[in-house]
């Protein structure tokens, strides 16, 4: 049921925003891509785009392609070890 899934994406706060963009861009995506894969609007990916690459965490390769920095991917590998993340919502 897609309205299901529609309502659970309305309730993402940002760390789960953050994540879901990191984990996406590690194979590199471009920023149509990656906006319909995390479900982002044009200005909510400006935002969070433009933040992660501010922060180094995601960088644009020669393709113009988002793709998740070691540092991002150092990043990822921390929340999952942080027993806050395991919590279901």
């Amino acid at each position: 049921d897609n309205g299901l899934e529609v309502a659970v994406m309305v309730n993402r706060d940002r760390h789960d925003i953050v994540i879901d963009i990191l984990k996406k861009a590690s194979s590199g995506k471009n920023k149509t891509e990656l906006m319909r894969d995390v479900n982002l609007s044009f200005s909510q990916s400006r935002l969070y785009l433009g933040n992660l690459l501010e922060n180094e965490l995601l960088e644009i390769d020669e393709r113009r392609h988002f793709k998740t920095t070691k540092k991002g991917l150092e990043f990822l590998k921390k929340c999952e070890e942080c027993p806050l993340f395991k919590w279901h919502k």
